[in-house]
């Protein structure tokens, strides 16, 4: 018998998986603050869906460190892990570098995607809600663009607590307008082929969110799990 070889097919999004990223969404965006309390039965009322997916997406969120479950008490949106967001940080700063090096070292880089993110990006306004997805589309695109796509994978699933430091961040004054430079500013080392002077650029670009939450560390320590949590 001839065998063939196949790829593996795609896992298709679950109920659960969708309702995971909504309330990521909404826990990200502290539209579902910490100790926001997570009702089993209000959720399926607002899902329209059976207590299975909305178990599993709970669970993923605990995993993930976005919800506490207290057998007794209820389930609860997590304080920001100051922990997590400075281990994503260190992650992101030693993944996405070399990625972006990579690309600069590259002869030729088809920059269509991340130009297009760029121009949609100048396009909202500075309205944060809308800037996130497309500031991360922007990254994902570089690593994609570097042949790194599992590697942006890795790191999504890692930063969710950063992404939450992030949306608290968007709205100083200014605060999108001088990303989107960043991004323009990393665009332009990479078609200079200046490894350098993207190093530089993007090293700077992610470190303001740790250095952001260190402010918040004491000027709102409610927002935080606590440090022996």
């Amino acid at each position: 018998m001839e065998l063939h070889a196949t790829s593996r097919p795609r896992r298709r999004r679950s109920l659960a998986d969708d309702i995971y990223e909504q309330l990521r969404r909404l826990i990200v965006m502290l539209e579902l603050p910490p100790g926001a309390v997570l009702a089993e039965r209000e959720l399926c009322e607002r899902f329209s869906v059976s207590r299975t997916p909305v178990r599993e997406a709970v669970l993923k969120l605990a995993e993930h460190g976005l919800v506490t479950i207290a057998p007794q008490h209820g389930t609860f949106v997590s304080g920001i892990d100051a922990r997590s967001v400075r281990q994503a940080h260190f992650l992101r700063t030693n993944l996405e570098i070399p990625v972006v090096r990579l690309l600069c070292e590259q002869p030729a880089v088809d920059l269509a995607e991340p130009r297009a993110l760029l121009v949609a990006q100048k396009l909202v306004n500075g309205d944060l809600t809308a800037f996130m997805p497309l500031d991360d589309q922007f990254h994902q695109s570089l690593f994609a663009l570097a042949g790194m796509r599992e590697l942006w994978s890795v790191l999504q699933g890692k930063k969710a607590h950063l992404d939450r430091i992030r949306f608290l961040q968007g709205p100083q004054d200014g605060k999108v307008a001088a990303l989107i430079s960043d991004h323009q500013a990393i665009l332009d080392m990479i078609v200079r082929r200046d490894a350098e002077g993207a190093e530089t650029i993007l090293r700077r670009h992610v470190a303001g969110s740790v250095l952001y939450m260190e402010e918040l560390l004491l000027l709102r320590p409610e927002l935080f799990r606590p440090v022996s949590a």
